[in-house]
């Protein structure tokens, strides 16, 4: 069975990328958002598998959203998609038990952190 995944990104064309991509390769979006508030509404309303999700945004950054989501479920598989490569991100993404996809991203690495 297909993981359901939503996508957060500010940037419309990375929404529309990695939708795309991702759909070829079979895996089922249901959902997307280009701000952290619209993440935490998409994901309290369908409850994806996984949540992809940019860390630099507008209307509720990317930890915003992290901490909203682990809060309505502390289990939830997030991958933060980012090209920001500091230190303090990359450690505070780990303390948040989130996996880190660097941009650009490799859609291959991307798909194997979403079936893992």
């Amino acid at each position: 069975m297909s993981r359901s995944v939503i996508i957060i990104d500010d940037d419309e064309d990375t929404v529309r990328l990695f939708s795309e991509f991702l759909e070829e390769k079979g895996i089922n979006i249901v959902g997307n958002g280009f701000d952290g508030i619209t993440a935490v509404k998409l994901y309290k309303k369908l409850k994806p598998d996984v949540t992809l999700i940019d860390i630099n945004m507008p209307n509720g950054s990317g930890f915003y959203a992290i901490k909203k989501i682990q809060e309505i479920e502390p289990k939830a598989r997030i991958i933060a998609v980012t090209a920001d490569t500091s230190t303090v991100t990359e450690e505070k993404l780990q303390k948040l038990n989130v996996t880190i996809v660097q941009k650009p991203f490799n859609i291959e690495h991307v798909i194997s952190s979403i079936n893992t």
